[in-house]
């Protein structure tokens, strides 16, 4: 198949899967979105769940992106981690983001190898790098962490506490990132006060 043809395959998936999630997405109504034959579909994903895991590993990887850009403040602890904050408020905020989640989750009892992809290319992608920018804190004395995989568990969860459940719920709650994020960074300041903040 020719990489445009797989292109617009994952295209049409995505939004078939997003609309419909696993278990309502059909092969005939993926390939009328692509606008390729079912015969072509298949020729390069066998399955709909390998269409599926392709698709979620795709959109994983291009989320992330977001956590892994690099920060415009390297060296202020609040301010590191307040720009932090925010973007995985921001990223919890987008509906794309929140509507993979509600698919991925709808699946994983019928995909276990769905919640697998989510948890090693999201959450653990997601703490594997605030750990390493937890880490230059901690050796520029501005933080003291001694568990930094714990302690960047930690601040994902203060970051969005408070704001994942009620958009997987649909429940329309007004979110001020700005103040959340200074929240957030408060309460780990709190815990893991470093020397050049005593």
């Amino acid at each position: 198949m020719r990489e445009s043809k797989v292109a617009d395959v994952l295209k049409g998936a995505r939004e078939v899967f997003l609309k419909f999630g696993f278990e309502g997405a059909s092969v005939d109504a993926i390939a009328e979105e692509a606008k390729v034959s079912k015969a072509t579909l298949y020729a390069h994903f066998p399955s709909k769940d390998k269409l599926f895991l392709s698709v979620l590993q795709a959109e994983c990887d291009s989320l992330s992106m977001e956590i892994c850009r690099p920060l415009s403040s390297q060296n202020d602890a609040r301010s590191v981690l307040e720009e932090l904050s925010q973007r995985m408020i921001g990223l919890v905020m987008d509906d794309d983001y929140i509507r993979l989640l509600r698919v991925c989750i709808g699946a994983a009892s019928v995909l276990p190898e769905a919640g697998e992809i989510y948890m090693g290319s999201g959450p653990t992608r997601a703490i594997r790098t605030v750990a390493q920018i937890l880490e230059r804190l901690h050796e520029a004395k501005s933080q003291n962490v001694q568990d930094i995989q714990g302690a960047a568990s930690q601040f994902i969860h203060l970051s969005i506490a408070g704001v994942i459940m009620p958009r997987l719920l649909a429940v329309d709650q007004p979110v001020d990132a700005s103040e959340h994020s200074k929240r957030a960074a408060d309460a780990f300041l709190r815990i893991y006060a470093g020397r050049n903040n005593l």
